[in-house]
């Protein structure tokens, strides 16, 4: 019986992490891709950034969105100051540029409430979704409503780019690649949450404390019979390296969110329903499944007698302790193949094995989000 838990186990965490992203991107690139046209209608945009005590660099953030390379008469910033105890909503509008508002909320009610209220606002057929963190490229906001010139997109997913972190680069480059094929084979269902963009038309109001408004709202034009699409020019950049601690709460924060997702659209495993539910079930409900399936593999090797299991036993905590390590001593392990890697695939893991405990423990998910995390 171990040896039967330890490779159902195995295969789990193995097409989880392996297997689903490889088939996804050999498919993917067996797949010819359409020309986009040569020229695309620029519609009106107003670009969304919610905050919350970020008086110290929204001024920069809307001025970086006022530098974008798209038509100025067709670019509107809405800041939506989510009941903030410092001089955000003043900050945002120190350009005085005429195309920037601000809609400040009497009392902090989460991210996903603050975009419920700015988007009634929203008289643009395009949104693009910003955080207050990171800076879009010149060409972002263009890369995005290119997408559109497709009838069938209903969102446009740009891409975060993490500098100077190297296993959250790593992460990213996988995750990235994945998403990018999911796009190419109609499989996507989620976007960043730092850069993408929706027909305002198909926005739909979300849960009041709602986590992930990056899926729920790619996933509402998507039971509306449209697509999702991966826009890989549109760039936000991350000013700075992610301390482990903090990326640790990035992570443990959106798979909580996972799991806050299923309970509020129980439809997402329900495969007559669900038109992404192969990919949802592979790349989402995998994810929250996989750590649980390791910690299963482990035991049983603990518990087994048969001789080969204790050479898996011996291979595993090998590898955990090098992992550890790395989380320990970062600067030690870049010296080390892999082992950095290897930190960053612990870290992932462990936050979804406490993803499960957490959404089920805390009441008050609203406050897991936070502006300046």
């Amino acid at each position: 019986m171990p040896e039967l838990i330890f490779i159902t186990a195995l295969l789990l965490a193995g097409w989880t992490f392996a297997g689903y992203p490889a088939l996804a991107v050999w498919l993917a690139r067996r797949r010819e891709k359409a020309p986009l046209p040569a020229t695309v209608e620029l519609a009106d945009v107003t670009v969304i950034v919610a905050a919350r005590n970020e008086a110290e660099r929204i001024g920069a953030r809307v001025t970086n969105l006022l530098e974008s390379d798209y038509p100025a008469a067709r670019l509107k910033i809405l800041v939506i100051d989510d009941g903030s105890s410092d001089t955000t909503a003043t900050a945002a509008l120190v350009s005085e540029d005429p195309r920037v508002q601000v809609l400040r909320l009497p009392e902090s009610l989460g991210k996903a409430a603050a975009l419920n209220a700015g988007m009634h606002r929203v008289a643009t057929p395009l949104t693009v979704f910003a955080d207050a963190r990171q800076a879009f490229s010149g060409n972002a906001v263009s890369a995005l409503v290119s997408a559109f010139s497709d009838a069938r997109v209903g969102v446009a997913a740009g891409h975060l780019v993490l500098p100077g972190n190297e296993s959250s680069g790593l992460y990213w480059r996988i995750e990235s690649a994945l998403r990018h094929a999911e796009s190419t084979l109609g499989w996507a269902h989620a976007a960043s949450g730092a850069i993408y963009a929706i027909r305002t038309p198909l926005y739909q109001p979300m849960p009041e404390g709602l986590l992930l408004d990056d899926v729920w709202i790619p996933l509402q034009a998507l039971k509306h019979g449209f697509r999702i699409v991966d826009a890989p020019d549109a760039l936000a950049v991350e000013p700075q390296a992610v301390a482990p601690s903090a990326e640790f709460r990035r992570k443990l924060r959106t798979l909580v969110g996972n799991w806050q997702l299923m309970a509020a659209a129980p439809w997402l495993l329900n495969p007559w329903r669900n038109p992404v539910f192969f990919p949802w079930l592979s790349h989402k409900m995998a994810r929250l499944l996989a750590p649980w399936a390791l910690l299963a593999a482990l035991i049983a090797s603990m518990v087994s007698t048969t001789p080969w299991m204790r050479w898996a036993l011996i291979a595993q905590l090998l590898a955990y302790t090098v992992a550890t390590a790395a989380l320990l001593a970062p600067r030690l392990a870049r010296r080390v193949p892999l082992a950095t890697a290897a930190g960053s695939f612990l870290l992932l893991n462990l936050a979804a094995l406490l993803s499960l405990p957490r959404f089920l423990i805390r009441p008050d998910r609203s406050t897991l989000w936070k502006g300046r995390d």
